[in-house]
């Protein structure tokens, strides 16, 4: 799925002048609200190939970028492509005395249920930031400051809403054995998640196992455990990033019916923005990953 976040101001400052800000990455970098710190800049004569690496600290989980101008077209357009991420292009053109500044930012997500702290991983692309960034770049080039303040981290509003994904599938096959099936992390969890250091127990509750995916090509880890388990009905699996996850089966038609949820409580109101934004793009994977395990489950049966 793609995110497209597009926002547009106007700055009074000549379009030449607003070009030349631009054209330096270290500028708009630190524009976005937060701390962060650019480095390894490398400046073309002619634009393209200008690179500079973005890294900060997002919720505790450090994160770099390196972002390189792919097209720089002088006085008009600069499209900047980062090694992990969105492409940024900053459109100009020339009103009323000043510049009308038009920055899109397009990145392309696919989410696995696991849920990884994405709220760390796409902080920075959701539309307040980009806003702030816009914002800055305005008042950096009118005033010298930044418009959008530094968070404090004091005064923040807190999120009680648990947000839920939840889905689910007719399987023409027994209950246990589609239990016995869909008990393996590595089934309900899909292929794209790697499981190690599987530790089962007689009972099914107090299982763990690691769990390791990536996003974007950032590799990410979390531990699971299995806090409930009654064989052929239900298990939960509450990962150490947050999310708990339930996974039920029940007599359904002469087969089963497969249910799979995740709950979340984010812990303020930007990780719930982009918490929602997750569920919504993993939507499609986990139809798929459902329809996978139904397809093996009934393969088991030979059923048709």
């Amino acid at each position: 799925m793609t995110r497209n976040v597009v926002q547009s101001t106007k700055i009074d400052a000549p379009v030449e002048k607003v070009f030349a800000f631009l054209s330096d990455p270290t500028n708009w970098m630190t524009a976005f609200p937060g701390d962060s710190e650019v480095t390894h800049l490398e400046v073309k004569p002619d634009g393209v190939g200008t690179s500079a690496r973005w890294a900060a600290k997002m919720w505790g989980v450090p994160m770099h970028v390196t972002h390189e101008y792919q097209e720089v077209d002088p006085n008009k357009r600069i499209v900047s492509k980062a090694s992990v991420g969105p492409v940024i292009t900053f459109s100009l053109e020339p009103v009323d005395g000043g510049t009308e500044l038009t920055v899109e930012s397009v990145l392309d997500i696919h989410a696995p249920l696991v849920r990884v702290p994405v709220q760390a991983l796409f902080v920075r692309w959701t539309e307040d930031d980009i806003h702030g960034m816009v914002a800055n770049v305005k008042s950096l080039m009118e005033t010298g400051k930044k418009a959008v303040p530094e968070p404090d981290g004091k005064g923040e509003k807190t999120f009680t809403q648990t947000l839920t994904w939840a889905d689910g599938i007719t399987i023409a096959a027994p209950v246990q054995q589609v239990f016995d099936l869909v008990k393996d992390p590595g089934v309900w969890l899909g292929p794209d998640v790697r499981i190690s250091d599987l530790k089962t127990t007689a009972e099914g509750a107090g299982t763990t196992f690691q769990a390791e995916w990536k996003v974007l090509g950032i590799p990410l880890k979390t531990t699971h455990e299995y806090t409930e388990f009654v064989p052929n009905e239900h298990f939960t699996s509450k990962a150490a990033l947050g999310p708990v996850f339930r996974v039920e089966v029940a007599p359904e038609d002469g087969g089963t019916r497969l249910s799979m949820r995740s709950d979340v409580v984010p812990r303020n109101m930007a990780e719930a923005a982009v918490d929602s934004l997750a569920i919504k793009m993993s939507e499609r994977s986990q139809a798929e990953l459902l329809a996978n395990i139904k397809a093996t489950a009934e393969a088991g049966t030979g059923a048709r």
